[in-house]
C-alpha cells in the first residue's frame, strides 16, 4: 500500500498542474463574436434602426446566431414591399380569398350580435 502512495501523490499533482495545458482559447472566439455583432448592429442601423437598439438587439443573440446573421444581406428590411408591384410572396388570389374570409368573418360577427331570435 505504501508503494502507491508516492506515484498516486505524482499523479495527483500532475493532474492539478496539468490542467491549465487543457484550457479552452476563448479570445479568438470572443474577437469573431465581436466582429459579428458589430456586423449584425452596422446592417440593422443601415436598415434605419437607431444605434441603441441595434446594439441592444445584436447583444441578446447567441455566438451561433451572431455568425448566421452577420452573413452579407441575411438581414433584409420586411414590411417595405408594395402589395400591387408585384413586390410580395402574396398572389392576387391569395388576397381575394383573404378579403372574402374577412367579409365572411366580418359578416358572422354581425349575424350573432342582431340574432334575435
Amino acid at each position: 500500500m505504501r508503494a502507491w502512495q508516492k506515484p498516486a501523490a505524482a499523479l495527483a499533482a500532475l493532474c492539478v498542474f496539468a490542467t491549465p495545458l487543457y484550457a479552452d482559447v476563448v479570445p479568438a472566439r470572443k474577437a469573431k463574436a465581436d466582429r459579428d455583432a458589430a456586423a449584425v448592429e452596422k446592417r440593422l442601423v443601415e436598415l434605419g434602426m437607431e444605434s441603441a437598439a441595434a446594439k441592444s438587439s445584436a447583444d441578446r443573440l447567441t455566438p451561433t446566431e451572431l455568425t448566421f446573421f452577420a452573413a452579407p444581406q441575411r438581414v433584409q428590411p420586411v414590411g417595405q414591399q408594395d402589395m400591387f408591384a408585384g413586390q410580395t410572396v402574396n398572389s392576387w388570389y391569395e388576397s381575394l380569398w383573404g378579403a372574402a374570409f374577412l367579409a365572411a368573418g366580418f359578416g358572422l360577427g354581425y349575424y350573432m350580435i342582431h340574432n334575435n331570435e
